[in-house]
Parts: C-alpha cells; sequence; structure tokens
C-alpha cells in the first residue's frame, strides 16, 4: 500500500482541515445584480498587471489560421514552438528558454499534461471553440486560484468562447474547414440555456489530414523535390460542460472531454532518407468540475477536482531489437483536488491560500522500473497589498513530492518557493508604471526523463530557477475609441540542473541530462494600437519583439561554456494586424524566428538559419433573422517560405484553407 511522507501528511492533513473549514462556514446572502451594457474599448488587463501578461483576444484570433493553440501562442513574446514536421507532429510550447515542462496548461481552469512527458501537445488542441489565450509570467494574477498555479514559471491559461444566445434557448453551430494537404475539420456544437440557473454545452470535432506537402533538399550540388511522408494525423475530440449559477451568485462548472487520435511521426530527412513508420495513438479522458462558493459574505472559495486517463501507444517496426521493433504502452491516471481561498485581512490587504493533492499512476512496458506512482502535495500562500497606485503581492509555495518506483530508487522532495511582485505607477493618470518580479520554482524530472528504458536517466536531479523580471509599461486610452500602449521587460532567470532533452533519430527518442548552471538573460517588446472608429468598423495592430541569450556556465573548463544552449533563438518577433470593416475582416500575420545552433557548441556547422513566415486571412459574416453565416480564407505562409523549426524536419510551405460556418 502507499505510504505517504511525513511532509505530505502534514500537508493532507491541513488540506482536509481547509475543506472542511469551507464547508462549516457557508452562509447564503442573496444579492440580485442587473445587466449593465458597457461600450469602448476593453481595458487589457496585462497593462496593468505586477507579473508579465499576455493575451490573445477573440478578435486577435480571427486574424491567424485557425489550425490549433500552438499556431496562435507564437505571436507572444518569449514563446518558441517546438514542431516536429508540421501536419502530425507534435507542437510543444518553450518560454524564456525554460522547457515545456515549466508551463502548465489550464483548459478552463482545469489542469492538462502529462506525467509520463511532463508536456503538453498543443496541437491536440483546436482554435474553434478558444475565446481567449493568456500567458502568465511567474505566478497567477488573481487571487483565487489553484495552488497548481503557483506551481509553474508560467501559464497558459485557455478560455472557450463565450455563447451569445441572442435571446434563443438553444444556439446550434455547424462547421466545417477544408484545404490543403487533404485536411477536412467538420465540427458541431450545441448550447442550451435551460433556465436561468443551468447552461449546457456539447461540442464535436473532426480533423483529418494525409499531411503529404511538398519541400526540397539541397546538398549544396542538386536540389530534389520530395514530399512528406508519414504524416498523416487523424483525431477526434469531444466535449460536454455544464455551468449552474446560483442566486448567491456562487457556481459550478462541470467539463467533460474525450480525445482520440492517430498520427504517423515524420523522421528526420538525413541524405535523402524520408523513410518513417513511427505512429502515435492517443486516447485521453478528462473529467472535472469547480466550485466557486461566493455565498460568505467576506471569504470566496473554489473547489476543484478533475481524473485524467490517457492512453499512449508508440510503434516502431523498424527498431532493431530482438522483439522486431517497439510497441511501447503507457496507461497514465490522474487524481487531482484543490481546495482555495481568499479573504481580507484589512481594507487594502488580501490572504489567499490554497492546497492541492495528486496522484500520478502509470503503467506501461517501456521503463526500466514497474510502474510508478508519484504523489504530490501542494500548498500556496499570498498576501496581496492595493492601493491606488501600488499593488505588492508576496508568495510562498510549498512543494512535497514522494516518488515510488517500487525499489530502492523511491525519493522523497520538500521545497519552499518563494515570490514577490510589484506595479508602481508613476504618473498620476496610472498610464506609466514600472513593475517587479521574483519567483523561485522547482520542478520534478517526467517519469519519461527518469525511467524510459531508452533513454531515461536515474541520475537526474530536479531542476531549480529563479526568475527576475523588471519592466515599464504605458497604456493610455487617448479618447474613448483609440488607445496605445507599449511593454518592455528584461528578464533573468537562473537555472540550476537544467534538464534538457533533445530529439535524435525520431521523435519518440531523446538524450536527457542535467546541466549544472544555466545563465539566461533577455529583453521583451510590446507595442499596440487599437481604433475604434465606429460600431462596425476598427484596427487593430500589435507586435512583439524578443531577444535572449541562454548560456551554459557549468565549468568554465568545458568547450561549451557560455555557448547558446540548443534550439533556442536569440530572437523572436511577430506582428499582428486585424481590419473590421463592416461585415468584413481581414488579417496579417508575420512571424520572424532567429537563428539557432542545433547543439551546445555554437559552431558554424550547428547553426539552423532564421525563418520567416506571413498569414493571410480574409472573413466575411452576416446575420438574418436569428441566424448567422460566415465564411473564413486562410493562406497560410503565403511566401512559401522554406524553414525547420528542428533540423531535419521541414515545416509546411504555402497553404490554402477555406472555413464554413452557420448559427442557428
Amino acid at each position: 500500500m502507499q505510504q505517504f511522507p511525513y511532509s505530505v501528511k502534514k500537508l493532507l492533513v491541513a488540506f482536509i482541515c481547509l475543506c472542511s473549514w469551507s464547508i462549516s462556514y457557508s452562509q447564503i446572502d442573496t444579492v440580485q445584480l442587473k445587466e449593465v451594457e458597457v461600450y469602448g474599448i476593453k481595458p487589457n488587463p496585462s497593462t496593468r498587471s505586477a507579473v508579465p501578461i499576455q493575451q490573445m483576444s477573440t478578435r486577435q484570433l480571427e486574424a491567424i489560421p485557425m489550425a490549433s493553440v500552438a499556431e496562435a501562442i507564437r505571436n507572444l513574446s518569449g514563446v518558441v514552438i517546438k514542431d516536429f514536421g508540421g501536419v502530425g507532429g507534435l507542437k510543444t510550447v518553450m518560454v524564456r528558454s525554460l522547457g515545456a515542462n515549466h508551463t502548465g496548461v489550464f483548459l478552463d481552469g482545469i489542469y492538462t499534461g502529462d506525467a509520463a512527458t511532463g508536456q503538453m501537445d498543443l496541437g491536440k488542441i483546436p482554435l474553434q471553440d478558444v475565446g481567449n489565450i493568456q500567458l502568465s509570467i511567474g505566478q497567477p494574477e488573481f487571487n483565487l486560484a489553484p495552488a497548481r498555479m503557483f506551481a509553474s514559471a508560467s501559464i497558459l491559461d485557455i478560455s472557450s468562447r463565450k455563447v451569445d444566445f441572442m435571446g434563443k434557448r438553444n444556439v446550434l453551430l455547424a462547421s466545417i474547414r477544408t484545404g490543403s494537404f487533404g485536411t477536412i475539420n467538420p465540427s458541431l456544437s450545441m448550447d442550451s440555456k435551460i433556465n436561468k440557473h443551468l447552461i449546457t454545452g456539447m461540442r464535436i470535432n473532426y480533423h483529418r489530414a494525409n499531411g503529404k506537402f511538398p519541400y526540397k533538399v539541397d546538398n549544396g550540388a542538386i536540389t530534389t523535390a520530395l514530399k512528406r511522408e508519414n504524416s498523416d494525423v487523424s483525431d477526434f475530440n469531444a466535449v460536454f460542460k455544464a455551468n449552474l449559477l446560483f442566486d448567491d451568485s456562487s457556481s459550478l462548472k462541470i467539463k467533460g472531454q474525450y480525445y482520440e487520435t492517430e498520427r504517423g511521426l515524420p523522421g528526420a530527412v538525413i541524405f535523402y532518407n524520408t523513410h518513417s513508420s513511427q505512429r502515435l495513438f492517443n486516447k485521453d479522458f478528462i473529467a472535472g468540475l469547480q466550485y466557486e462558493n461566493n455565498s460568505l459574505k467576506v471569504v470566496r472559495l473554489l473547489t476543484t477536482a478533475s481524473f485524467t486517463y490517457t492512453r499512449l501507444i508508440y510503434t516502431d517496426p523498424d527498431f532493431l531489437n530482438q522483439s522486431g521493433g517497439l510497441n511501447n504502452e503507457y496507461n497514465q491516471q490522474e487524481y487531482y483536488v484543490s481546495q482555495a481561498a481568499t479573504l481580507p485581512l484589512f481594507k487594502r490587504l488580501n490572504l489567499s491560500v490554497a492546497t492541492d493533492l495528486i496522484t500520478n499512476r502509470l503503467q506501461t512496458n517501456a521503463y526500466s522500473v514497474e510502474n510508478p506512482t508519484r504523489v504530490t502535495s501542494l500548498t500556496a500562500g499570498s498576501l496581496e497589498y492595493t492601493d491606488r497606485k501600488t499593488k505588492i503581492q508576496g508568495s510562498i509555495l510549498i512543494t512535497a513530492v514522494n516518488d515510488d518506483s517500487g525499489d530502492s530508487l523511491s525519493k522523497e522532495y520538500f521545497k519552499f518557493s518563494p515570490g514577490v511582485s510589484v506595479i508602481h505607477s508613476l504618473t498620476s493618470n496610472q498610464a506609466l508604471k514600472m513593475r517587479f518580479m521574483y519567483k523561485n520554482i522547482f520542478r520534478m524530472p517526467s517519469f519519461n526523463d527518469l525511467y524510459y528504458t531508452i533513454a531515461g536517466n536515474l541520475e537526474l536531479e530536479p531542476e531549480n530557477a529563479s526568475l527576475y523580471n523588471f519592466g515599464f509599461l504605458f497604456d493610455k486610452a487617448l479618447n474613448n475609441t483609440t488607445s496605445i500602449s507599449f511593454k518592455a521587460d528584461g528578464f533573468i532567470n537562473a537555472v540550476k540542473d537544467k534538464i534538457v532533452t533533445t530529439p535524435t533519430q525520431n521523435l519518440f527518442r531523446w538524450s536527457t541530462q542535467n546541466i549544472g548552471k544555466v545563465d539566461i538573460k533577455g529583453v521583451e517588446l510590446f507595442g499596440g494600437f487599437e481604433k475604434r472608429f465606429n460600431k462596425s468598423w476598427s484596427i487593430e495592430v500589435s507586435g512583439n519583439y524578443t531577444y535572449q541569450h541562454a548560456k551554459d556556465i557549468t565549468n568554465k573548463a568545458s568547450v561549451t561554456y557560455g555557448h547558446q544552449i540548443a534550439y533556442i533563438p536569440f530572437e523572436t518577433a511577430s506582428g499582428l494586424m486585424f481590419i473590421q470593416y463592416s461585415n468584413f475582416g481581414l488579417g496579417v500575420n508575420t512571424i520572424f524566428n532567429g537563428y539557432r545552433y542545433i547543439r551546445d557548441a555554437d559552431l558554424t556547422d550547428n547553426i539552423l538559419e532564421s525563418w520567416t513566415t506571413t498569414d493571410l486571412t480574409l472573413s466575411w459574416q452576416k446575420s438574418h433573422r436569428a441566424r448567422k453565416y460566415g465564411i473564413k480564407a486562410e493562406i497560410a505562409n503565403i511566401f512559401n517560405h522554406p524553414y525547420e523549426v528542428i533540423k531535419g524536419f521541414p515545416m509546411t510551405g504555402r497553404a490554402f484553407y477555406i472555413n464554413l460556418f452557420v448559427t442557428f
């Protein structure tokens, strides 16, 4: 039977006490509020936050091709998407040179991730149902949050699109997207307003593509035109949601999601060898609920619980072993429960506490140990002081982990992780602000990092990172219809025992190691302009630029001392423009990714060249009676620029898509 370490037991008792306290003090106090409609430019929370926050709204998402969340967040500062091969390839995120394991991904407040790899494939999340994407660095901006949100160096919070019932009880949305490389993507959603207290919704999304896009191989003497093989993908996604609103403004949100996919994993193109036979099969099920209790006169409570089951099968019939190939199967279960509370101590001082308990179990035939189990307890506390010009937030996160691998390798970890953030207005109109943030973060190696038979490393140490950020923000509404904003942030990430994983000859085989010390320094710049000429004509323009230098400073005698870490570009930039005129919308999106090295040695032979892509979208919408019609044309990589994100994995060139939808 699984035994909890003493530290976890103490935190479990604290969790039970907090839950009991929240139940025993619940009192109903009904407040009726009237609806108020506000016209004008909505304030941007990213220009008022003590921690760096970036977001993409529904309007900005309209300006890009509607593929997946991975394509959208490439527009954010400090973000690098590792894309292994275009259509069917895996897509993971790296923020400010920290690995994908440092980014916590939340869908409608429910964590989604993978205990085996520690990473989230963002290609799984379609954009059709996404209404807002927010990336926070350091810690959550809002007080009432699970402790898990304090346990990541960055938080990717994805919210579903809000439904406009327009006086109707039911809204049906049908759409289909089709285009290059055999893409066909029908989706159907049904939302019902049962009564003033209950809203339900269901989404079904199917996506298929053969992934046979053309590319060229140039060996310096001859250029050969080829087509990508084994890059097909077929996936099915179904979501059910229910939102129950009580008379006291408390709410209960329930969500269930099923995802199934089969995809080919295209191999690296080496010496014209285009053959690849690796396949990946996924079946994921997530069920979660969140109850926000506002019935207390002073205290607000947030209870979260979820269960996740994922099954992954990886096959490689060409792998040379006695079994005649690889057939690795991973079955994971996660049980998660959280209780958070906020209460005001004084007029300007608020206290927030949260405690989470997480159990991860894995059954697999691919590890050097049998069925590892990880029990994690997270307890977070924060104090926030706010006045007219200043906001200060201090936090502490207590992490207790027990890794049980069924043998003498079982280990326990206990870590305190402090954080502080400050924002202060330098002008009386609060247009110009300065901010500072410090955050210490602790992340465990994933199960694959430790135990995977082919590339696991049992000697890996947990990774510790200290994050510093100092910046200035300017945000001013010139009038009711025009606003401008600028942000400039400098950051330093000091990482000890950085866990680095790099692909070898295919996407599921990695080399994993600790790099003793890594020093990351960088600058992020942002500028935005928004103008609303009238209710139907507006323009929105934004741009990001990031410079980052992530170097190995472990050993001065090493040949790689002071060199850039592999696959981290020195520069990235993006530009986004969306023009709305009457029923028409025009979007232009440009992404630049600077040169980087494919190995830790900064040699000319290791350089992977920079690349730039530009996407164009044109949309039209029309409302007639109770129906809304729309069409969106998309051209991705309009200049057909060839490029690689990972060496040997060519990306798609110019592609055309058409998206049709109708709302009943």
